[in-house]
């Protein structure tokens, strides 16, 4: 039976979700019965066995969205409208060709395989420095026990905790925890905040807070969840501004290498100071989001879906009318890869959508070149954009 690759793919994928018309199990059936290469390849690609698992992950993937945010350039062409068409099954087709071994058949029938790109997601990954100036490797599922002068630390289940010590007297004791490109970590301090370290990003803290304030120094972007108590105000300090709280939940992105400092709001209030000039101040409540513009030191306030900019701590990517530019910087960290534009169009391109931090980069990297016109290059970990 002469069936075409494309056809037989999509037959395949829903074999394996479970969702064959008759009609297409009688078209597989016969198609299986043709030749042994046509067996190989069903059993090859239909062991996926975690790919229903999978799939119910991705299907919230916002795919629909991104589609009807280019609509426009969707319809060019037939491939992009036999995507649309098909939308249910585009994110397992791409987990079983792009995470998988890619199995194509030729023209004579011959199975063969290719080995697809991967550019690898990161992980649970950071470095711990004592006071002392002993140094740890933080990684996925590492347990130990440490000790300062002031507080006890522990590390589980990827989070590191400080208790601090009962009947010590608090002394300056500080530590930093800092993450690589595709890293992140999370800690608990010993006033029992909580806090959130994403990738290329560094916390500097005391073991054990003494005095009228909780101060802590970021570098990069956390999300924090501030122990309450109002006798004891708490400080993150950044290279650009300050920002004061009582308790309440927070995103702070001031990465040293992007024009804008943002900071966003979940719950209770903050007031945010610039560290040059004390009277240029703002106070910010749930929902909203200051930026601070690097060059003019210009303080500007917003609302915002807060979804957005804190669902990486969730283990998401999360756009909303982000350009080409502000998702790869987003993907580049995680990634550890650098991203090149062939011209400034390349750039401007605009996505909305949400995406599961893929195992494999290529996935989105995928999608991104079905709803757009963006000519994308992988060479090792460097990737190339032009429009």
């Amino acid at each position: 039976m002469n069936v075409d690759n494309e056809k037989i793919r999509s037959i395949i994928v829903k074999s394996v979700l479970g969702t064959l018309t008759e009609g297409e199990n009688l078209v597989l059936q016969e198609w299986l019965r043709g030749n042994d290469q046509n067996r190989v390849l069903y059993q090859k690609l239909s062991s996926a066995i975690e790919l229903k698992h999978k799939y119910e992950q991705y299907k919230s993937v916002d795919v629909e969205e991104a589609f009807r945010r280019n609509q426009h350039r969707l319809y060019q062409n037939d491939l992009n409208r036999r995507m649309k068409k098909n939308l249910p099954y585009v994110a397992a087709v791409l987990f079983l060709f792009g995470v998988f071994v890619c199995l194509l058949v030729n023209h004579t029938g011959e199975v063969r395989e290719e080995i697809p790109v991967v550019l690898s997601a990161g992980g649970k990954h950071a470095e711990l420095i004592l006071a002392n100036g002993q140094k740890v490797d933080l990684h996925e599922g590492m347990e130990m026990k440490l000790r300062e002068r002031s507080s006890n630390i522990q590390v589980k289940g990827n989070v590191v905790y400080y208790e601090e010590k009962k009947d010590s007297v608090t002394i300056d004791e500080y530590n930093m925890i800092r993450t690589p490109l595709g890293g992140e970590y999370s800690l608990t301090l010993s006033d029992g905040t909580k806090v959130w370290l994403n990738a290329m990003s560094e916390l500097r803290y005391p073991v054990a807070f003494g005095g009228d304030l909780r101060e802590v120094e970021l570098k990069g972007e956390a999300y924090f969840e501030v122990a309450e108590n109002k006798n004891k105000p708490f400080i993150v300090r950044t290279d650009e501004f300050n920002v004061r709280v009582l308790g309440t939940s927070f995103n702070i992105s001031a990465y040293a290498d992007s024009p804008l400092a943002l900071t966003t709001l979940c719950s209770g209030q903050v007031r945010l100071t610039d560290c040059m000039n004390p009277e240029n101040e703002q106070d910010l409540l749930p929902g909203e989001q200051l930026l601070f513009h690097r060059e003019s030191r210009k303080m500007e306030i917003r609302n915002v879906d807060t979804d957005v900019f804190v669902s990486w701590r969730e283990g998401f990517f999360q756009f909303d009318n982000h350009t080409v530019e502000e998702v790869f910087m987003i993907l580049q960290r995680w990634y550890n890869v650098q991203v090149f534009y062939a011209n400034t169009e390349a750039r401007q391109e605009v996505f909305t959508g949400k995406l599961p931090r893929f195992d494999n980069m290529m996935i989105i990297i995928d999608l991104i070149k079905r709803v757009s016109d963006l000519k994308i290059t992988v060479d090792g970990k460097v990737i190339y954009i032009d429009k």
